[in-house]
């Protein structure tokens, strides 16, 4: 199936997102879709998969000029999208197989009355596909994101898909799952399926694409092969000019401990222990289910967790979020949209939900005094918006995780847990949030950085440990510390 887009236009309000769109995919092409946040590449997929209507251009399957009616419509005709924010896709409370074979219509899974033993054997199957192996019983919410994101691949499997459009798929993966999905994309690719790949990260984007499509500013700015571009190229046809010094990485740690955690125990986490400098950026690592993330929503009382932890001395009660907020902890969620965010609501309620003690009195808020403190720190931060009164919502990726990142500075921490803190934002946004734990580190708070990016893991952190079945594996620091040690360890392929 090919698909071709002429002349596409769209706005919202005043807001003008497409400024006429050209593309065209082929079967069996994998076209990578990059620029910043805000470039009209999330709006131009969603107008591919029957989401948004064009307010002006052709969408053409084949030739034939094709107006969706809506999401259904485009699915019918062969196209499938995996979203980057999860809770576009799954349903948290229903099981795996559920989730699967939600879409299913007509399909022998998609009846009232359904063989549930054939339904959770044929899951399997499709789980199998896509490298995982889990329980297709259990509610898809209690799965790791990166486990939620293949089961939204082995959805789209079950379907008899044309088009796929991947919106950063592996943002929450590590090398190794992301080869395992890379491995299917070709597979898929092979069997003539064309493939619409959208990610900030570009050396899988170089390594997987038969082409490079760079947006900026709603339009198609560059276009080429891997072999005609490269990463600096497309970095600068993205932002407008060179990046330089992408990570700013300042040292800042002291000899004076801040988080001390012995015998941590949770959910996939196994007697875990570790200190943490005032000023410090300490980072773990490790492959989806290694227990990398499971540690920061321990310690910010989101599990139910045993173990002796103190901060400054002083202990803290693994109880919940807010005996953490209380004690001093801040947390940056993976998942800025199900779990941070009340996209409806201002900028200002959403950085103020963690400090409202600070602005309330006899229980109304000082919305002026809101106002204000969310206003200066949006600034600092430098949240792009009219106002803190606009909707969360309306911001891009990059500035909805910034923020995050005032709501958790808001509250003056003296440590801050970042899981995946660049998850689906661009360049541009990283290199600034980059600075932003430079600026913390420098104020003498202890930096928790959990990453699956490894180049911003490794350049990031003054040093890593590297967790493999929920125990910690190595902890690396100075010349020891590279992407392939922290690999190899991950991965347990070090000679001991």
């Amino acid at each position: 199936m090919t698909v071709t887009l002429s002349g596409i236009t769209k706005s919202f309000g005043p807001n003008r997102v497409l400024r006429g769109v050209d593309l065209s995919i082929a079967p069996g092409e994998i076209v990578s879709l990059v620029g910043e946040n805000g470039a009209g590449k999330s709006t131009l997929t969603r107008i591919i998969a029957g989401a948004y209507q064009p307010d002006s251009g052709e969408l053409s399957i084949d030739g034939k000029v094709r107006k969706f009616s809506g999401p259904q419509d485009a699915m019918a005709a062969g196209i499938q999208v995996i979203y980057q924010e999860l809770k576009n896709n799954l349903f948290p409370q229903l099981d795996v197989a559920s989730n699967i074979f939600a879409h299913d219509g007509t399909g022998e899974f998609g009846k009232l009355f359904v063989n549930k033993d054939r339904m959770h054997a044929r899951a399997a199957e499709l789980l199998s596909q896509v490298g995982i192996d889990v329980d297709t019983r259990l509610p898809v919410g209690k799965l790791s994101f990166g486990q939620q994101q293949l089961v939204q691949l082995a959805r789209c499997l079950n379907h008899s898909v044309k088009l796929l459009i991947l919106d950063e798929p592996t943002a929450a993966l590590d090398d190794r799952e992301s080869e395992l999905l890379f491995a299917q994309v070709r597979k898929i690719q092979a069997a003539g399926v064309a493939v619409i790949y959208i990610s900030h990260r570009l050396p899988e984007v170089f390594a997987l694409s038969d082409r490079i499509v760079v947006m900026r500013d709603g339009r198609v700015s560059t276009t080429g092969t891997a072999a005609e571009l490269t990463e600096a190229g497309v970095v600068a046809a993205m932002v407008g000019g060179e990046v330089e010094n992408f990570y700013p990485k300042e040292h800042h740690a002291t000899d004076r401990v801040r988080l001390d955690v012995q015998d941590l125990a949770s959910t996939g986490v196994n007697g875990v222990s570790f200190k943490v400098h005032a000023g410090e950026v300490l980072g773990i690592g490790g492959v989806m289910g290694s227990g990398k993330g499971e540690v920061l929503r321990a310690l910010f009382g989101l599990e139910n967790a045993a173990g002796s932890v103190s901060i400054d001395g002083k202990p803290l009660a693994l109880k919940s979020p807010q005996h953490a907020i209380n004690a001093g902890v801040a947390y940056l969620t993976p998942d800025r949209q199900a779990e941070g965010l009340t996209l409806a609501q201002p900028i200002s309620h959403n950085e103020s939900l963690a400090t409202l003690g600070a602005i309330t009195r006899n229980g109304i808020v000082a919305l002026k005094r809101e106002r204000d403190r969310c206003q200066e720190i949006s600034t600092r931060l430098s949240v792009k918006c009219t106002s803190v009164d606009d909707a969360v919502g309306t911001l891009s990726g990059g500035n909805q995780q910034k923020v995050l990142l005032a709501r958790c500075l808001l509250s003056n921490p003296a440590i801050l847990l970042m899981e995946e803190p660049t998850r689906g934002v661009d360049v541009g946004a990283k290199a600034e949030i980059y600075s932003i734990i430079n600026d913390v580190a420098a104020q003498g708070v202890a930096v928790v950085l959990v990453s699956s990016d490894l180049p911003e893991l490794v350049e990031m952190s003054d040093r890593v440990l590297v967790m493999r079945g929920g125990s910690i594996n190595a902890e690396l620091t100075s010349d020891a510390l590279t992407q392939q040690s922290v690999l190899e360890h991950a991965m347990e392929t070090v000679t001991r």
